[in-house]
């Protein structure tokens, strides 16, 4: 006959058997159907949009990119971009490594239906008009390992690509004196510098402000009717640079007679910059030009108190052109 100590015992034992059984019966499903990583069988998707998708052909740009975890069940923890060619990436806010090419972004943590944010800094090329961004997503925070990558939703494929938003030209320049110009059926600019570095280069473009253009800025009750001149210095890295420069914007004749300001004291350049300027009393203000905020407002003439940007001279040709000369710093677009 079995001990009273040995039955108490072997119940005990057969109790906790069994709740063991339990837990790994109610575990097991749940287990089972949970799934660690990404694969063939179970996908995992991100979505992407890019703002701006119409930046200014020839401008420093910085580009959001918007990443959702569409994954049901694995964090999405690093993600690489890729310029579209022609592009030139000059910075990445938080990035772990940024490349001209490339930047890389570590250590999301994304939970599955969560959404983040991160900027791309980039000189946009001359051409060609279209372009395409790369992007690669995968679960693991540093970006390591192979065959378990997101995908990318075919639903954002066509958000990374985009379109330039008017056009420019880029002329290498010699250390010191360089000169650069362009122009349209009714306006043209010239633009020189005398402290190019090795390696430096101008940018030019003279954009049309037709009705529905971004280039069509105005400053206060002045209305400008020539084109946008835009122009810009950028070093090798193709980083744009807060050179001083010299601009000369030349107005047709014909956009002389039909404006009614004949005299050539009556023209002032409407300036459009990325960087805060002393403008003329109650004519600042701000627009976006290829999803860039400029801030915008009359020149002051210059003088020994008002320096660059500033008007330097204002003159009328022998066939009734006009011509403003201005003192200019960075990247600005000009109207007159």
């Amino acid at each position: 006959m079995p001990k009273a100590g040995f039955i108490v015992t072997r119940v005990s034992f057969l109790i906790l058997a069994a709740s063991m059984l339990v837990v790994a019966m109610l575990a097991g499903p749940a287990a089972a159907g949970q799934t660690c990583t990404c694969s063939s069988s179970s996908k995992c998707l991100f979505a992407v949009s890019v703002s701006p998708s119409s930046p200014a052909a020839g401008v420093s740009t910085p580009f959001v990119f918007t990443i959702k975890n569409e994954a049901s069940h694995q964090r999405l923890g690093s993600v690489k971009i890729s310029a579209p060619a022609g592009f030139v990436i000059t910075g990445a806010s938080g990035a772990a490594s940024v490349t001209s090419s490339s930047a890389l972004f570590v250590n999301l943590s994304l939970a599955p239906g969560a959404s983040t944010a991160v900027t791309v800094t980039a000189t946009v090329p001359c051409g060609p008009s279209t372009y395409q961004w790369g992007i690669e997503a995968k679960p693991s925070n540093d970006f390591s390992g192979t065959g378990h990558d997101f995908q990318l939703d075919p639903a954002s494929a066509g958000n990374l690509k985009g379109t330039l938003m008017g056009s420019c030209t880029i002329q290498p320049c010699p250390p010191g004196n360089c000169v650069a110009s362009t122009s349209s059926a009714s306006t043209s600019g010239t633009v020189t510098t005398s402290s190019a570095a090795q390696g430096d280069s101008i940018e030019t473009g003279m954009e049309s402000t037709s009705r529905g253009s971004s280039f069509g800025f105005s400053c206060g009750t002045y209305k400008p009717v020539s084109d946008a001149f835009g122009f810009t210095v950028f070093n090798a890295a193709a980083v744009p640079q807060s050179t001083l420069l010299k601009a000369t914007l030349r107005i047709d004749k014909s956009l002389v007679k039909s404006s009614g300001r004949h005299g050539a004291s009556s023209w002032q350049i409407c300036y459009a910059s990325t960087s805060s300027f002393t403008a003329l009393p109650g004519t600042s203000g701000t627009t976006s030009i290829g999803g860039v905020t400029y801030h915008t407002g009359l020149l002051p003439a210059c003088s020994s108190r008002a320096g660059a940007p500033c008007v330097q001279a204002r003159n009328k040709t022998k066939c009734d052109d006009v011509l403003v000369t201005f003192l200019a710093i960075g990247d600005p677009y000009g109207r007159g």
